[in-house]
């Protein structure tokens, strides 16, 4: 990861488009160094979201209350965060240059990087500078990784991938702890993987 890199996680009250973004955690990473962090908690309806998802994601109503954010707030917030990380080159279809943060993640190019686009859209059409189009994600490098093994893990969800690579989950399925717990398991497998492509080429 010589190119820095921007982990991302949003924790959810369900899964469904209509359910709301309850926090939102990334980290900078270079060459497996963290350099910076960021997370925030999103104030949200309660009615909105589905109860068993708020028990799965250590949803504290208290916490939420003094910690919270107005999601446009957030949205801004993350926008300047990634601002400092616009490292890779775009094009626009009008010919102009610009530059936004790369983003990765578990599972990101399904659920968060869709969700997240969505997020700054209805926020005043926020621009978002990082690839959410085209984002790293340690769900297919696992496929990748695990095509032609004989032992595979019991399915490709983060925590099972951690315990597969006796990676701590304490704390799971709080955005921060899944992003560090992510960050270290794409080491994992791109350790493993990569040098397996030089030596195929």
């Amino acid at each position: 990861m010589k190119t820095t890199t921007i982990f991302m996680d949003l924790e959810t009250g369900g899964v469904e488009d209509h359910h709301p973004d309850i926090q939102l955690a990334a980290v900078a990473v270079r060459e497996w160094e963290i350099l910076d962090t960021f997370e925030r908690k999103i104030a949200f309806d309660e009615r909105a979201a589905d109860p068993e998802a708020l028990r799965i994601n250590s949803y504290d109503r208290d916490v939420w209350y003094d910690k919270a954010l107005p999601e446009e707030q957030v949205v801004l917030e993350f926008a300047g965060f990634l601002e400092q990380y616009r490292v890779l080159r775009k094009v626009s279809r009008r010919g102009n240059v610009f530059h936004v943060a790369r983003l990765a993640g578990h599972n990101v190019a399904r659920f968060d990087a869709p969700r997240l686009l969505r997020m700054f859209k209805r926020n005043r059409g926020t621009f978002l500078p990082g690839d959410a189009f085209m984002p790293l994600d340690t769900m297919q490098l696992a496929l990748w990784y695990f095509a032609d093994t004989d032992e595979k893990p019991e399915n490709f969800k983060l925590g099972t991938l951690c315990d597969f690579f006796a990676i701590d989950t304490e704390g799971a399925h709080d955005a921060l702890a899944d992003v560090l717990n992510t960050v270290e398991l794409a080491q994992h497998l791109a350790d493993g993987f990569l040098p397996d492509l030089k030596t195929a080429a």
